[in-house]
């Protein structure tokens, strides 16, 4: 079952759990994900760019708002970017496994992912993420200051000369010292679809044992 099936399936006015299987929810899910970066699809489902980071630290938890980076769903992974120097990279380093929130607000569809983390900063998996790179996005990370450190004024993330504009290409060699990539391996998805016709929630799980089944929400 293709996302855009699963859409149709969904805004329905039926109830939706009386049209899905299990094996299509699923499948719908990963492509769902995966549409964040098909530029040809107009209809593509955008609500999924973003999600939220669940991760233990010493003293409790934390979570703050990622981009979707990369996703495979054959293989059942998902990346994200992140400045080296920030405190989440220490939290993951010390407690690898975690939690990934995605809100589609207009499917009303909410996707939790349980993970466990790897850290890429100095190998050939962080160049490639690096090269993909736009250079408005390697802006972000030629700031001279550690992310979350105290400044004596507002800071913008990058070297205040910049202003507006765009490091050339060459410049912006300069922030890969401080760009990582977090690879996530995904063990478990929880999905939940809100609907005033119903509800629809299913669990896949496919570490250590591959299963699936329907929740009640």
């Amino acid at each position: 079952m293709s996302s855009s099936i699963l859409m149709n399936s969904l805004n329905h006015s039926a109830y939706p759990g009386l049209t899905l299987t299990l094996a299509d929810l699923e499948q719908a899910s990963w492509q769902q994900l995966a549409s964040v970066f098909d530029s040809t699809n107009q209809a593509s489902v955008t609500g999924f760019k973003t999600m939220v980071l669940a991760s233990r630290t010493n003293t409790g938890a934390d979570a703050r708002t990622v981009v979707l980076r990369k996703v495979d769903g054959d293989r059942k992974y998902v990346w994200f970017h992140t400045d080296v120097r920030a405190a989440k990279v220490m939290e993951l380093e010390a407690f690898p496994d975690a939690t990934l929130l995605f809100w589609d607000n207009t499917l009303r569809v909410q996707l939790r992912l349980t993970v466990e983390t790897h850290l890429h900063s100095t190998d050939y998996i962080a160049d490639e993420h690096w090269k993909e790179l736009a250079v408005s996005s390697r802006k972000m990370y030629l700031s001279e200051y550690e992310p979350g450190s105290h400044q004596p004024n507002s800071y913008p993330g990058f070297p205040t000369h910049l202003g507006a504009e765009l490091p050339t290409k060459e410049e912006s060699e300069s922030g890969r010292k401080n760009f990582a990539v977090i690879e996530c391996r995904v063990l478990a998805m929880d999905y939940l679809q809100l609907s005033r016709d119903g509800q629809v929630r299913a669990m896949f799980q496919y570490e250590p044992d591959c299963k699936m089944a329907w929740l009640a929400p």
